[in-house]
């Protein structure tokens, strides 16, 4: 009998390119140390030098400037970074409304679970059988004290692919993000 192990789980956690092993062996193994640190020490430099050419490559393939680019540990530390900035920095400004779907990742939904309880308004829409955010209800769920709507694209566990042009286009309408 044949015993075989097909992953299908590849957009929680892929393995390793064996290219991407052999371009960061180096820093994982010899030139370890945090980028970011104040103290100039030798490998901290080198650390650095590698992280600051690893932004200038992305920012070159996608057309974009290296201060654009944020490397985080992750989606918990991403989204916790977007939602809670966003809503810290407008809450004043705008309002504290923000609306976000039942089926986003946890770290989306913890972080606007964070934000209830700092006083938040929180709107969690519902999305149909097959996994949709309704677009009317989208629409008729933002307020004037709407400040972001965060709805997830691709969705990893169901294959849901939302309809992200026009929630954009709903979004820029009422003059969100």
């Amino acid at each position: 009998m044949l015993n075989r192990h097909v992953y299908l789980d590849n957009s929680a956690a892929t393995r390793l390119d064996e290219r991407v092993l052999g371009a960061m062996r180096p820093y994982f193994f010899d030139k370890y140390a945090v980028a970011t640190s104040e103290f100039a020490y030798s490998q901290g430099i080198e650390a650095r030098e590698a992280l600051d050419g690893a932004r200038e490559t992305l920012a070159a393939a996608l057309g974009a400037s290296p201060e654009e680019f944020i490397f985080t540990s992750g989606s918990t530390e991403s989204s916790n970074i977007a939602l809670k900035g966003v809503a810290l920095a407008l809450a004043n400004k705008k309002g504290r409304h923000i609306i976000v779907s039942k089926i986003e990742d946890f770290p989306v939904l913890h972080s606007a679970r964070a934000l209830e309880k700092q006083g938040f308004q929180v709107t969690y829409l519902d999305v149909d059988s097959d996994g949709f955010v309704d677009l009317d209800k989208l629409r008729d769920s933002i307020t004037d004290e709407t400040i972001l709507v965060s709805i997830q694209h691709a969705n990893q566990e169901i294959g849901t692919i939302q309809d992200i042009e026009n929630i954009g286009r709903i979004c820029r309408e009422k003059g969100l993000l």
